[in-house]
């Protein structure tokens, strides 16, 4: 903000000439008007200018008791303010990813509990063979990505290519990995019309059911001369599914694609995916998997998406965020970091003025959620490990589905750039058509009959790999 420019300079002479007028000459009468005891008007002023004696804001002070994070989080009210870490004497040194957070002022924000796994990425080289690469990848048990498990090959797992296959199968949930187009029934009166819907890749529909429907149409007859319409009764089977609104949606059995089954525990088919919390609670590590959907680490690291799970434990830490940075960014500390933290006494008259703290504190509102639910490098960066291969037990398969190319993200937040959100949308549809105005539509015609078909839910006998 500019500052308000307030003119201070005074007159060299303290006696100043007035000029008065003789009512009855009409001739000027000059008077000397000296010094008075009156106070000057007063001047408007800008309210938020800043102080004109510039004088500095007041140093931090640190408090003179020491905690440690455990400590910290224990008593009330020292979580959510300006906070300094350090090494604790004698207790070992910081991860290098988190010294470089230390010895600075920081927003500590908030706590979490929650299982986390560590994890190694799995690179093909150039010769065809595997290897771990890179430093420990830890994910969080609520990490909202969907997984496949490996088949021994190290081909991409098993899915369903159309509708017609899902509906063998009729589990409880899909996964959908193509964008569809489908229908959905509108009773009016005695009449039935349908509307055309719209449903986006990375959604998740929830099957009902199957249906079979007879849709009358016409083609005019005549070469030269278009004579008479000639009518026409077509069926149709639809798997009839839920979005996650609830709205339904009807799909055609020959629409193609690529669909997964998510996976409801006991499952045994590979064409299951599964969130990282069902790969924990039902499964022995280690375990290869490869993320199908999801965001990538936030961190600068090579990543394929196909990974071994080597262990998981659970973990508290805090979440937080520099305060002091002209780009702040967030990081997480776990409870059993062996540091002391310092907590600012004075925060109100020392930090509460400076852009960093306010862009920390929010930072840290809208994202330490998100955050501490994304896939993250660990602090030790232990780039140096020991390389390991591995072997594919079976020949790869020709053909094989390998769309998932080599990332390489360098990626963050900040509340400068926002995070980068590699979700596919997950919104279910796009507007409704009404079937009036289609010209595209899969069904062109008048719907006659539309009946349930009851079948039995079943599970393919396929095994997970």
């Amino acid at each position: 903000m500019a500052e308000a420019a307030i003119d201070t300079n005074l007159d060299d002479h303290t006696i100043e000439d007035t000029t008065n007028v003789n009512p009855d000459t009409d001739e000027p009468v000059y008077e000397e008007v000296g010094p008075t005891d009156d106070p000057p008007a007063p001047q408007d002023e800008d309210p938020t200018a800043p102080p004109t004696d510039k004088l500095p804001p007041p140093e931090i002070i640190w408090s003179d008791r020491t905690y440690t994070l455990g400590q910290l989080t224990e008593e009330s009210g020292n979580l959510q303010r300006v906070c300094r870490f350090s090494e604790a004497p004698g207790k070992g040194n910081l991860y290098p990813g988190l010294k470089i957070y230390s010895e600075q002022p920081v927003w500590l924000h908030s706590k979490y509990t929650k299982r986390q796994v560590k994890a190694r990425t799995i690179y093909k080289d150039k010769d065809g063979a595997y290897f771990e690469v890179g430093q420990t990848l830890l994910i969080p048990d609520d990490f909202q990505g969907w997984f496949e498990l490996v088949p021994p090959d190290f081909t991409r797992a098993r899915c369903c290519k159309d509708i017609a296959e899902v509906a063998s199968v009729m589990p409880k949930k899909i996964f959908t990995r193509t964008r569809l187009r489908g229908i959905r029934i509108v009773q009016e009166g005695d009449e039935q019309s349908y509307l055309e819907r719209k449903v986006s890749a990375g959604s998740i529909l929830r099957v009902e059911g199957t249906f079979s429907a007879k849709w009358r149409t016409s083609a005019e007859t005549g070469v030269m001369k278009k004579k008479s319409k000639n009518w026409t009764t077509e069926e149709e089977q639809y798997l009839k599914c839920l979005d996650k609104d609830g709205k339904e949606v009807m799909i055609p059995y020959k629409q193609k694609g690529k669909f997964n089954i998510i996976y409801e525990k006991g499952s045994k088919d590979s064409r299951c995916i599964l969130h990282m919390k069902d790969i924990v609670s039902n499964f022995t590590l280690p375990l290869k998997v490869r993320l199908l959907f999801g965001k990538a680490p936030v961190n600068p690291c090579i990543f394929t998406g196909m990974m071994v799970l080597k262990s998981h434990s659970l973990c508290e830490s805090i979440v937080g965020s520099t305060a002091s940075n002209r780009r702040n960014v967030l990081f997480e500390l776990p409870l059993d970091l062996p540091c002391v933290v310092e907590v600012v006494e004075n925060e109100r008259e020392s930090c509460c003025h400076k852009k960093a703290y306010k862009d920390s504190k929010k930072l840290c509102h809208m994202y330490a959620s998100p955050y501490s639910s994304l896939i993250k490098l660990s602090p030790e960066m232990d780039t140096d490990q020991q390389l390991y291969q591995h072997i594919p037990t079976a020949k790869a398969k020709r053909g094989a589905d390998d769309s998932l190319q080599t990332l390489d993200l360098i990626t963050n937040i900040s509340l400068t750039d926002g995070p980068v959100d590699t979700f596919i949308q997950e919104t279910s549809d796009t507007e409704s058509i009404q079937s009036a105005d289609q010209s595209g539509a899969a069904i062109k015609g008048s719907l006659v009959e539309l009946k349930e078909i009851t079948t039995d839910r079943s599970q393919d006998d396929a095994t997970l790999c």
